[in-house]
């Protein structure tokens, strides 16, 4: 049986990481919100729709959304 103490790291561990994944996708979206508003309107949402919008016209991106947009094709 796990001990409470251990079971505790591990919950907050978990709980930490998570949250990181989630500010560091918000940052993505941040980073190309405008761009994909701008460039991308009429595209659905879900299921890489909006990436795939936006690496198609790279050449209009602004820096930080290209460099998300090349981060994310890798």
């Amino acid at each position: 049986m796990i001990r409470p103490i251990a079971l505790t790291v591990i919950i907050t561990v978990t709980a930490f990481s998570s949250l990181a994944l989630a500010q560091e996708e918000g940052r993505h979206r941040g980073a190309c919100r405008a761009d994909a508003e701008r460039l991308c309107a009429g595209v659905e949402h879900g299921g890489g729709r909006i990436l795939n919008c936006l690496a198609g016209q790279k050449d209009k991106l602004s820096d930080d959304c290209r460099k998300m947009v090349e981060n994310r094709g890798k």
